[in-house]
């Protein structure tokens, strides 16, 4: 009888897997039961629309798909530098060990368990599979040709390993460095050979660089895409080449599909993938330690977060750390801003993160200069590529705002303030933090202006603009976060709070935010630049000081049409439920 009973009884595995999917249809259902309000209602169609668009409809340019991108050899160079770049970062500076961290009801829950250290490995990798399958879908459609074409399938499946084996690397190397540290000498013993290898292939890749820096040199004078192309036939000689074996491996299926080529490259992809998964299993005897470690690392950042907010953060060693003093009176709206850029000077790494900025762009910039006058220019249109690129993506990962402080909504609603102050002030601290962020690119010709004086007094073109630049910059931020945190209002269900971050398993569904965000700021932006575009072309000064007016004057008209938007989400905010916010933090 025992028996019989003992033989019912579900394995682990078996109970995980009920588990997971009954949160899945659980999840599913409390978002479809959102859908019966009218905004949520309207949000699903917009957002039917906007995939339709961003997916489909705007997959091709002129007939061509977007898929012939992928068949170009910088593509290639391109994507197995920034590949080899990220595993070695993994293993030189320490992987996010939020790759192994679980959720404290599923430490609770599963670590007692009748589980094995292999299952709770297998768990993790389960769970990843899934931000892993919506991004490559994303991927996927951005980049295919017909859905009815074979090729399309075969690109799927190389985005998929490709995206597995890098979160399946990046788990593996956090295992390895926290069992480093958690054993000491021993540990870091063991750690010496994935060091010396990635410092080898690094190497291999900047001995390549530096054995034609003459002819790259050479092709700076010819402008950004001669320089490209220099530096992708430099990496493609012998030595570097064969460092990025590896990770060209892994792309190749994606860029072959479709061709006779792809099968073989398919079968060694395939095999690194296999060798990632059971080296991954194989640290089953590490996994526990490391994820307990890693939970408790992200509870106390967590909690380090909320301290700074209450000028009480500390430092890692657990010293009390001091924050900017506030007088004892004045606007409450000035506490608000005060308490979230105290959270980004003590409990995040945004200072550190803008110091590390200036320095490296200052010393690039006197580099860049000192080699030749292309590029010096070269140089120069990369950084206002990385500022253009900037405002775009900081309102992703500065979330200093709303989506930090909505998780204690029944906090927020007790202070004696009108909604609209609120949501201003929180918008207002964040805008100032990333505008300081993108003016820091203004270290690049400034650098410039140092070395060489005569350039700031032929400028005459120039100064203009880089002031214009500066003035423009925090309207258009505040226009972006303005947008973010009225999502996050509007549909607090449906938005990732907090600061965690997802890893690059994440990239496709980030893509797809960034391109919703920026359509709604180009509505937003149209009157503002029209009007801009029509001072220049009255004055015909589309270099001088006239830059400067039309910047006011587009800044004031932005400023003009967000005082409305925040008076409506201050009523957002007072009339939101407590209940419609999920907490993740």
């Amino acid at each position: 009888m025992s028996t019989t009973v003992a033989e019912r009884q579900p394995a682990p595995a078996q109970a995980m897997l009920f588990l997971y999917w009954r949160s899945f249809i659980n999840r599913l259902r409390s978002q479809a039961a959102r859908v019966r309000s009218p905004r949520y209602l309207v949000a699903v169609a917009l957002g039917a629309l906007y995939l339709y668009w961003a997916l489909f409809r705007n997959t091709r340019a002129g007939g061509a798909p977007l898929a012939s991108i992928l068949t170009s050899d910088i593509t290639l160079v391109v994507g197995s530098t920034l590949a080899l770049l990220s595993s070695a970062r993994w293993w030189i500076f320490g992987a996010d060990r939020s790759a192994l961290a679980f959720t404290p009801s599923e430490v609770q829950f599963l670590f007692p368990a009748p589980v094995s250290r292999r299952g709770l490995v297998h768990t993790k990798l389960l769970r990843m599979q899934l931000a892993i399958f919506v991004n490559t879908i994303i991927f996927s459609v951005i980049f295919r040709g017909n859905a009815t074409q074979l090729a399309t399938w075969e690109r799927a499946l190389g985005w998929w390993m490709l995206f597995s084996t890098l979160a399946m690397h990046r788990m593996g190397a956090s295992i390895v460095r926290a069992n480093a540290v958690e054993h000491g000498g021993a540990g870091r013993k063991r750690g010496v050979l994935p060091l010396l290898i990635f410092g080898g292939l690094i190497g291999a890749v900047v001995y390549g660089l530096l054995m034609e820096l003459p002819g790259i040199r050479l092709a700076s004078t010819g402008g950004i895409k001669m320089l490209i192309t220099a530096i992708t036939d430099a990496l493609k000689a012998p030595v570097p080449w064969s460092a990025l074996l590896p990770v060209r491996v892994l792309i190749e299926p994606i860029m072959t599909a479709g061709t006779a080529a792809w099968g073989m490259s398919l079968l060694w992809a395939g095999l690194i993938v296999t060798g990632h998964y059971f080296w991954v299993v194989r640290l089953d005897t590490s996994f526990e330690e490391a994820a307990l470690e890693a939970t408790q690392h992200r509870a106390e950042r967590i909690q380090r977060f909320r301290a700074s907010q209450m000028g009480q953060a500390r430092s890692k060693k657990g010293k009390l750390v001091s924050v900017p003093r506030l007088a004892l009176t004045g606007r409450p709206e000035v506490a608000i801003a005060w308490k979230n850029v105290v959270a980004a000077l003590r409990g995040g790494s945004w200072k550190t993160q803008l110091v590390s900025f200036i320095i490296g762009l200052g010393a690039l910039a006197v580099v860049s200069r000192s080699a030749s006058d292309g590029a010096g220019a070269a140089f120069v249109g990369v950084t206002i590529g990385w500022g253009a690129m900037l405002l775009f993506i900081g309102p992703l990962w500065m979330r200093f705002d709303l989506r930090l402080d909505l998780p204690r909504l029944t906090v927020l609603k007790t202070y004696p303030l009108e909604g609209w102050r609120i949501v201003a002030a929180e918008i207002a601290a964040v805008t100032v933090l990333h505008s300081i962020t993108v003016w820091s690119l203004m270290t690049v010709p400034l650098v410039m202006f140092l070395q060489d004086p005569e350039l700031f007094l032929n400028s005459g073109a120039t100064v203009p603009i880089l002031v214009s630049i500066a003035v423009g910059v925090p309207a258009f931020n505040a226009l972006m976060f303005t947008i973010q945190n009225g999502t996050a209002l509007l549909f607090p269900a449906w938005v990732r709070l907090g600061t965690e971050s997802r890893g690059f398993e994440t990239m496709g569904q980030n893509l797809l935010t960034t391109g919703a965000t920026t359509l709604v700021a180009a509505v937003a932006l149209v009157f503002p630049v029209g009007l801009g575009a029509l001072i220049l072309w009255i004055t015909n000064d589309w270099g001088g000081w006239s830059v400067l007016a039309a910047t006011l004057l587009a800044s004031a008209i932005i400023v003009a049409e967000l005082w409305p938007v925040l008076r409506w989400l201050g009523t957002v905010f007072e009339n939101i439920d407590v209940n419609e916010v999920v907490s993740t933090v």
